[in-house]
């Protein structure tokens, strides 16, 4: 199955200066997407594990009282249960990928943040 999401849109969402941005695709049991934060961060909690890998820019991830700095190939996992906050000094675009999840890879306890 071959499944046309698009491509983000590179001025940064609505074109302020913190924002956040992305596109999804489900299938049966995961999801996958691209997304990207400018000068923001993004807090949320998922009931699956999530996985991000880093394309471009610099993304700061902190769970569990620990952060971790993130650079282009590398990749941050996140626990299932864990509120994460993914945090972009300057600019970060991400490749996520959501484990198998019974309640449609819903987020919760979310906030956006914009950095200064």
């Amino acid at each position: 199955m071959l499944i046309r999401i698009g491509l983000p849109d590179r001025t940064g969402g609505d074109g302020r200066p913190g924002s956040a941005d992305g596109r999804v695709a489900y299938g049966r049991d995961v999801a996958m997407g691209e997304w990207s934060l400018t000068r923001a961060a993004w807090c949320d909690r998922h009931h699956h594990e999530e996985l991000n890998y880093v394309i471009e820019g610099e993304l700061h991830v902190t769970y569990d009282d620990r952060t971790y700095v993130a650079g282009p190939g590398d990749v941050v996992i996140v626990p299932a249960g864990t509120r994460a906050r993914y945090a972009a000094p300057e600019h970060a675009r991400m490749v996520f990928v959501y484990g198998p999840s019974n309640d449609g890879h819903a987020a919760f306890d979310t906030e956006f943040i914009e950095l200064d």
